[in-house]
Protein backbone atom coordinates (compact mmCIF):
# COMPACT_ATOMS: atom_id res chain seq x y z
CA UNK A 1 0.00 0.00 0.00
CA UNK A 2 1.41 3.44 -0.88
CA UNK A 3 2.36 5.82 1.91
CA UNK A 4 0.03 8.66 2.89
CA UNK A 5 2.58 11.14 1.51
CA UNK A 6 2.50 9.42 -1.88
CA UNK A 7 -1.30 9.25 -1.87
CA UNK A 8 -1.63 12.93 -1.10
CA UNK A 9 1.18 14.38 -3.20
CA UNK A 10 1.84 12.05 -6.15
CA UNK A 11 0.38 13.17 -9.46
CA UNK A 12 -0.63 10.99 -12.36
CA UNK A 13 -0.04 12.11 -15.89
CA UNK A 14 -3.38 13.50 -17.00
CA UNK A 15 -3.27 11.56 -20.25
CA UNK A 16 -3.39 8.30 -18.29
CA UNK A 17 -6.66 9.16 -16.59
CA UNK A 18 -9.97 8.02 -17.92
CA UNK A 19 -12.71 10.56 -18.20
CA UNK A 20 -14.89 10.84 -15.12
CA UNK A 21 -18.61 11.20 -15.27
CA UNK A 22 -20.02 12.51 -11.98
CA UNK A 23 -18.96 14.71 -9.10
CA UNK A 24 -20.18 16.15 -5.79
CA UNK A 25 -20.82 19.83 -6.50
CA UNK A 26 -22.35 20.69 -3.11
CA UNK A 27 -22.44 19.23 0.39
CA UNK A 28 -24.25 20.55 3.47
CA UNK A 29 -24.14 19.12 6.98
CA UNK A 30 -27.20 18.81 9.22
CA UNK A 31 -25.42 21.14 11.69
CA UNK A 32 -24.41 23.73 9.06
CA UNK A 33 -21.41 24.48 6.89
CA UNK A 34 -20.99 23.75 3.20
CA UNK A 35 -18.52 22.21 0.82
CA UNK A 36 -18.07 20.03 -2.24
CA UNK A 37 -15.91 17.14 -3.40
CA UNK A 38 -12.13 17.40 -3.46
CA UNK A 39 -10.86 18.52 -6.87
CA UNK A 40 -14.06 20.26 -7.97
CA UNK A 41 -13.48 23.42 -10.03
CA UNK A 42 -16.60 25.58 -9.92
CA UNK A 43 -15.59 27.32 -13.17
CA UNK A 44 -16.05 24.05 -15.11
CA UNK A 45 -19.17 24.29 -17.31
CA UNK A 46 -21.99 21.88 -16.38
CA UNK A 47 -24.00 21.99 -19.61
CA UNK A 48 -22.31 19.26 -21.66
CA UNK A 49 -21.14 15.64 -21.60
CA UNK A 50 -17.82 15.59 -23.49
CA UNK A 51 -14.52 14.79 -21.80
CA UNK A 52 -13.19 18.34 -22.11
CA UNK A 53 -14.13 20.56 -20.46
CA UNK A 54 -17.14 18.94 -18.76
CA UNK A 55 -15.45 15.91 -17.11
CA UNK A 56 -12.09 17.42 -16.15
CA UNK A 57 -12.82 17.97 -12.43
CA UNK A 58 -14.83 14.81 -11.78
CA UNK A 59 -13.26 12.23 -9.46
CA UNK A 60 -12.56 8.62 -10.40
CA UNK A 61 -11.48 5.84 -8.02
CA UNK A 62 -9.39 3.37 -10.04
CA UNK A 63 -5.91 1.84 -10.13
CA UNK A 64 -3.67 3.43 -7.51
CA UNK A 65 -6.54 5.77 -6.58
CA UNK A 66 -9.03 2.96 -5.96
CA UNK A 67 -8.75 3.03 -2.17
CA UNK A 68 -7.83 6.68 -1.64
CA UNK A 69 -9.46 10.05 -2.31
CA UNK A 70 -9.42 9.58 -6.08
CA UNK A 71 -8.07 11.50 -9.05
CA UNK A 72 -9.29 13.98 -11.63
CA UNK A 73 -8.39 14.48 -15.27
CA UNK A 74 -7.33 18.09 -14.65
CA UNK A 75 -5.43 17.75 -11.39
CA UNK A 76 -4.27 14.15 -11.05
CA UNK A 77 -4.45 12.74 -7.51
CA UNK A 78 -6.77 14.68 -5.23
CA UNK A 79 -4.86 16.29 -2.37
CA UNK A 80 -6.71 16.31 0.96
CA UNK A 81 -4.87 19.31 2.44
CA UNK A 82 -4.87 21.61 -0.61
CA UNK A 83 -8.28 20.44 -1.76
CA UNK A 84 -9.81 21.26 1.62
CA UNK A 85 -8.22 24.73 1.60
CA UNK A 86 -9.60 25.28 -1.92
CA UNK A 87 -13.10 24.25 -0.81
CA UNK A 88 -13.09 26.63 2.17
CA UNK A 89 -11.83 29.48 -0.01
CA UNK A 90 -14.46 28.80 -2.67
CA UNK A 91 -17.43 28.56 -0.28
CA UNK A 92 -16.29 31.18 2.23
CA UNK A 93 -17.88 28.92 4.82
CA UNK A 94 -16.88 26.32 7.36
CA UNK A 95 -16.75 22.72 6.18
CA UNK A 96 -19.99 20.73 6.42
CA UNK A 97 -20.76 20.12 10.10
CA UNK A 98 -22.51 16.84 10.84
CA UNK A 99 -23.83 15.75 14.21
CA UNK A 100 -23.38 12.18 15.47
CA UNK A 101 -26.32 10.28 14.06
CA UNK A 102 -26.97 13.15 11.63
CA UNK A 103 -26.58 13.33 7.87
CA UNK A 104 -24.75 15.02 5.03
CA UNK A 105 -26.79 16.17 2.04
CA UNK A 106 -24.88 16.23 -1.22
CA UNK A 107 -25.65 17.19 -4.80
CA UNK A 108 -24.32 14.87 -7.50
CA UNK A 109 -23.80 16.40 -10.93
CA UNK A 110 -24.16 13.59 -13.46
CA UNK A 111 -22.11 14.56 -16.50
CA UNK A 112 -23.11 11.69 -18.78
CA UNK A 113 -24.94 8.35 -18.71
CA UNK A 114 -22.49 6.37 -16.54
CA UNK A 115 -22.33 8.99 -13.79
CA UNK A 116 -25.65 7.72 -12.43
CA UNK A 117 -26.37 5.83 -9.22
CA UNK A 118 -26.83 3.90 -7.19
CA UNK A 119 -24.10 5.32 -4.95
CA UNK A 120 -22.45 3.76 -1.94
CA UNK A 121 -20.90 5.99 0.71
CA UNK A 122 -18.21 5.45 3.32
CA UNK A 123 -16.39 7.43 5.99
CA UNK A 124 -12.76 7.88 6.97
CA UNK A 125 -12.40 9.01 10.59
CA UNK A 126 -8.81 10.33 10.62
CA UNK A 127 -8.79 12.62 7.57
CA UNK A 128 -6.17 10.61 5.68
CA UNK A 129 -8.41 8.73 3.25
CA UNK A 130 -6.48 5.48 3.74
CA UNK A 131 -9.25 3.38 5.33
CA UNK A 132 -13.01 3.50 4.89
CA UNK A 133 -16.13 2.22 6.69
CA UNK A 134 -19.45 1.94 4.86
CA UNK A 135 -22.25 4.28 5.96
CA UNK A 136 -25.95 4.18 5.03
CA UNK A 137 -27.28 6.07 2.02
CA UNK A 138 -30.82 7.30 2.70
CA UNK A 139 -31.45 9.19 -0.56
CA UNK A 140 -29.84 7.81 -3.70
CA UNK A 141 -29.44 8.67 -7.38
CA UNK A 142 -31.32 6.59 -9.95
CA UNK A 143 -29.35 4.22 -12.14
CA UNK A 144 -28.89 0.57 -13.02
CA UNK A 145 -26.40 -1.92 -11.56
CA UNK A 146 -23.67 -0.45 -13.81
CA UNK A 147 -24.24 3.17 -12.73
CA UNK A 148 -25.96 4.15 -15.97
CA UNK A 149 -29.00 6.33 -16.67
CA UNK A 150 -29.08 8.25 -19.94
CA UNK A 151 -32.03 10.36 -18.75
CA UNK A 152 -29.86 11.86 -15.99
CA UNK A 153 -27.16 13.36 -18.23
CA UNK A 154 -26.20 16.94 -17.26
CA UNK A 155 -28.53 16.71 -14.23
CA UNK A 156 -28.12 17.47 -10.53
CA UNK A 157 -29.45 14.96 -8.01
CA UNK A 158 -29.67 14.72 -4.21
CA UNK A 159 -27.55 12.14 -2.38
CA UNK A 160 -27.90 11.84 1.41
CA UNK A 161 -25.70 9.73 3.69
CA UNK A 162 -26.21 9.09 7.41
CA UNK A 163 -23.36 9.48 9.88
CA UNK A 164 -23.43 6.78 12.57
CA UNK A 165 -24.26 7.70 16.15
CA UNK A 166 -21.02 7.62 18.10
CA UNK A 167 -18.89 8.44 15.05
CA UNK A 168 -15.63 10.15 16.02
CA UNK A 169 -13.72 12.40 13.64
CA UNK A 170 -10.07 12.76 14.62
CA UNK A 171 -8.45 14.25 11.52
CA UNK A 172 -6.62 17.58 11.33
CA UNK A 173 -6.78 18.96 7.79
CA UNK A 174 -6.11 22.49 6.50
CA UNK A 175 -6.01 23.83 10.06
CA UNK A 176 -9.37 22.27 10.90
CA UNK A 177 -9.73 19.73 13.72
CA UNK A 178 -12.21 16.86 14.11
CA UNK A 179 -12.32 16.18 10.36
CA UNK A 180 -13.76 13.06 8.76
CA UNK A 181 -13.90 12.38 5.02
CA UNK A 182 -17.06 11.08 3.32
CA UNK A 183 -16.53 9.22 0.04
CA UNK A 184 -19.39 8.34 -2.30
CA UNK A 185 -19.05 6.38 -5.54
CA UNK A 186 -21.15 4.68 -8.17
CA UNK A 187 -20.63 1.19 -9.72
CA UNK A 188 -19.69 2.34 -13.25
CA UNK A 189 -17.33 -0.07 -15.02
CA UNK A 190 -15.19 2.80 -16.30
CA UNK A 191 -15.09 4.26 -12.76
CA UNK A 192 -16.17 4.17 -10.05
CA UNK A 193 -17.04 7.87 -10.15
CA UNK A 194 -18.09 10.22 -7.36
CA UNK A 195 -16.16 12.25 -4.84
CA UNK A 196 -14.76 12.82 -1.35
CA UNK A 197 -16.12 15.54 0.94
CA UNK A 198 -14.08 16.74 3.95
Amino acid sequence: MPSVKNIVYALFVAADLAAAHSLIINAVGDAGGSGMGLGVDTSTPRDGTRRRPFQTDATRFRGQSADTVGETLAGGDNNVEQGTLDIMEETGDQLPQVSQGGSIEMTIHQVNSDGAGPYTCMINSDGTGTSWENIPVTTNVEGNDRGRNRDGEMGDFPLVASIPAGQECTGTVAGEDNVCLVRCQNPARAGPFGGVVP
